[in-house]
């Protein structure tokens, strides 16, 4: 008998960063299960902004594109995605109300499970009324702790309105039948919150087997690469730091970054004449990874709020794929997987000279850096692979 699932996300491909890749991994890869059939329910791509997907080139995966019966798109007003709290509000609550009135139309599908992506937590909201419709279990899949990361990056912070948040917090993470979970620093936050102890399933963001990188191949130019959101919780302050001394010694330096600070980080390149400083425009995961692929040394960075101790980005994973070493001012769950596994150094976040030394220490130091891409090759093929991790979901499904 074919087990039927609605995945309900706000990301999902062609949107840019780990999310929206994530989703499609979990579509393509439940729907080549035997027994399966998968649906999406989600948003026209926005983010970080609607007219960037008029680009065909964003739109690269003709197996996906050919899913077109399996993939329902509710359209949105915005055409810009807004950081102001109150608009980013009301945009979660219109996509809450969009879905609420899909799911009614989908209600002939009869499917067996609804998995659930959360943050935002108001289309957590809408997968209840979904349950109910089609008698469903509900799997929510946690990508953030929310509102935990929202009093992170000190975007927002009413008491009331906080104290209501966390009431839902609680309530999804209860009424859930399964939970999966990205980073296994939010294992011990979400268990607190129960009241009867659940599965919690940990399938990690990482590559797919076509995208791994055997041979790295080397040039004379020595570079260093961030990609990834240029968001408040990235602490931009500190990458530009980092690029202005990059520059002063003369290491090229690539950024493949997006996000609400993208245009101030783009200033400081112009006002500065960083030239040794490269900004790429947003572009799809098969390039991402080339661009990643050519750099010798990745960077990561994570603001010193407790919250962000409990994450994986998504950009560690990427540079290890690509068997690009990694410097990084980050602690707790990213701090471990660095370290325990050898794929690169950790600093505290304000270190910013310490960091700069030991890249230039690397550039001057080629054995370590081939046995470090060595650790990274070894790390995210025995650990990260999605055909192998994709196990763990279908165990619950089937």
């Amino acid at each position: 008998m074919t087990k039927k699932v609605l995945i309900m996300t706000q990301n999902f491909y062609p949107v840019i960063g780990s999310a929206g890749n994530r989703m499609k991994n979990i579509f393509q890869l439940l729907n080549d299960q035997k027994g399966m059939e998968v649906h999406v329910l989600t948003t026209e791509p926005a983010y970080p902004n609607k007219s960037m997907y008029s680009n065909d080139d964003l739109w690269d995966d003709e197996a996906v594109n050919r899913e077109t019966e399996k993939i329902n798109r509710i359209p949105i007003k915005n055409k810009r995605f807004s950081n102001h709290i109150f608009s980013r509000l009301f945009f979660y609550v219109e996509i809450m109300y969009r879905f609420f009135l899909k799911l009614f139309e989908l209600k002939k599908n009869k499917y067996d499970y609804i998995l659930v992506s959360t943050p935002p937590i108001f289309i957590v909201l809408s997968a209840f009324i979904g349950r109910r419709l089609f008698g469903a279990k509900l799997i929510l899949e946690v990508r953030d702790l929310w509102p935990d990361s929202l009093l992170g990056v000190k975007a927002f912070d009413h008491p009331f309105i906080i104290r209501i948040f966390r009431y839902l917090e609680k309530k999804m993470y209860r009424n859930a039948d399964y939970i999966v979970i990205n980073s296994k620093g939010f294992e011990d936050h979400i268990v607190s919150k129960l009241n009867k102890r659940k599965p919690i399933i940990y399938l990690p963001n990482g590559p797919r087997i076509n995208e791994l990188v055997k041979d790295k191949v080397k040039k004379e130019e020595f570079s260093v690469i961030y990609a990834g959101n240029l968001g408040l919780a990235q602490d931009v302050n500190r990458l530009k730091s980092i690029a202005i001394l990059l520059n002063n010694h003369n290491i090229r330096f690539d950024v493949l970054g997006y996000g609400i600070k993208t245009n101030e980080f783009k200033t400081l390149l112009r006002e500065n004449k960083l030239n040794n400083v490269h900004i790429h425009e947003p572009t799809t995961r098969k390039k991402s990874l080339n661009i990643i692929k050519n750099s010798d040394l990745g960077i990561a960075f994570l603001n010193d709020e407790e919250v962000f101790s409990t994450v994986l980005p998504g950009k560690i994973l990427d540079y290890m794929t690509c068997q690009t070493p990694i410097v990084a001012g980050v602690k707790g769950t990213a701090a471990d997987m660095i370290t325990s596994n050898k794929t690169g150094f950790v600093f505290d976040s304000d270190s910013i000279d310490a960091m700069i030394n030991k890249i230039l220490e690397l550039k001057n130091d080629k054995q370590q850096v081939d046995m470090l891409e060595e650790n990274c090759y070894y790390t995210i093929t025995n650990r990260f692979v999605w055909e192998n991790n994709i196990d763990k979901l279908v165990e619950i499904i089937k």
